[in-house]
């Protein structure tokens, strides 16, 4: 594993235990046994290693929704894969999701706009999905960057119960995770397709 690597994952472990505030790029070289020297040499200042750790999880994101929105696939088959993945990176990829979509803004830098941009891209290739199931008469809305939010707004509800751990314990997570997708997805679609929603995000868990 090299050095980069392992100064993300202990600031990212360390950002989500402590918070930011409790951060030090001292800390963070005592954790992975190296001199803050070493740390400095990848990070100029802690600022500069949580943008590191939000961009990092943003374009992991962001390659998946958009080798979907490429596929040949129906709109409707496309948006259930979007939901499906975002569920799982959020599930698999814990502290990331809460770096990149949970912190609150007093606990971290502020994010520069310039920096966002591929944030912002996510809701561009959904909202294309959207604008093209719109055309092929698969999705019917006004306003499809409205309805890309709104639809990310369920999915991050979703992740965000089950990482806070506040799902039911009656309820099955799998379960919880199924209906939830089938019925954000059937939803969204006029003509949903939506086959196999029995496997995908979150049976692994």
């Amino acid at each position: 594993m090299s050095l980069r690597k392992q100064i993300l994952d202990a600031g990212r472990s360390m950002l989500l235990d402590e918070g930011f505030s409790q951060i030090s790029m001292r800390k963070i070289a005592r954790e992975i046994d190296v001199s803050a020297t070493s740390i400095y040499l990848h990070f100029k200042n802690k600022d500069h290693l949580i943008h590191a750790l939000i961009e990092e999880g943003i374009e992991a994101l962001y390659r998946t929704i958009e080798s979907i929105s490429r596929s040949e696939e129906t709109t409707p088959r496309k948006i259930e894969r979007i939901a499906r993945s975002y569920v799982a990176f959020g599930l698999d990829r814990p502290q990331e999701y809460e770096v990149i979509f949970l912190l609150r803004p007093d606990e971290m830098p502020r994010y520069p706009k310039e920096k966002f941009r591929k944030a912002r891209e996510i809701f561009d290739l959904i909202s294309g999905v959207i604008r093209q199931g719109l055309e092929r008469g698969e999705i019917e809305t006004d306003e499809p960057m409205i309805t890309a939010y709104t639809f990310w707004a369920q999915l991050h509800g979703v992740v965000s119960i089950l990482l806070n751990k506040r799902l039911d314990n009656r309820i099955p997570q799998n379960e919880f995770i199924n209906q939830s997708l089938v019925r954000i997805v059937d939803g969204l679609c006029i003509k949903p397709q939506i086959a196999g929603m029995s496997e995908g995000a979150g049976n692994n868990h």
